[in-house]
């Protein structure tokens, strides 16, 4: 996470149970943003030295590397791709139709409303009017903690 110029919370990178995070600070004598956990976490710190070696002692696991930080980039990209769309419900399209599965594009959040809505660089008020105007006029349906684009 890191700040907007209005001192906003700007979410770069939202990690899940078993993912890395701040391996941007791998090469870096200091980190460049902050983690908060949103939830009761364990966490495991690798020491960047420990990692580095390890990259150069095992080609295996320095391809397996790069394939989950080429992961991490694509995320990102999308991220940054949602978050450059100027309308709330185009955000939110945007959202069910890159990580969303299925013929539908369901996708069971993974937190509260109001972490989409910070998600999605909204305020929940915003985002609870859209998901609303969108149910109404078909777009969309929730279910529980899922929504999915309509027949």
């Amino acid at each position: 996470m890191r700040f907007g110029r209005a001192g906003e919370e700007v979410v770069l990178h939202d990690a899940r149970a078993g993912e890395f995070f701040a391996e941007a600070s791998l090469d870096s004598a200091r980190y460049h943003c902050d983690a908060v956990a949103s939830l009761p976490s364990t966490l495991l710190r690798i020491p960047s030295r420990a990692l580095r070696e390890l990259i150069e002692a095992d080609p295996t696991f320095a391809v397996q590397w790069v394939s989950l930080l080429a992961s991490q980039l694509r995320s990102v990209r999308t991220r940054v791709e949602r978050l450059s769309l100027k309308g709330a419900a185009e955000r939110v399209r945007h959202l069910l139709v890159s990580e969303g599965r299925g013929e539908r594009c369901e996708l069971v959040l993974p937190g509260t409303l109001k972490d989409l809505a910070r998600d999605l660089g909204l305020t929940h008020e915003v985002l609870y009017r859209t998901l609303a105007a969108l149910q109404r006029e078909g777009v969309l349906e929730r279910q529980g903690t899922s929504l999915r684009l309509a027949k």
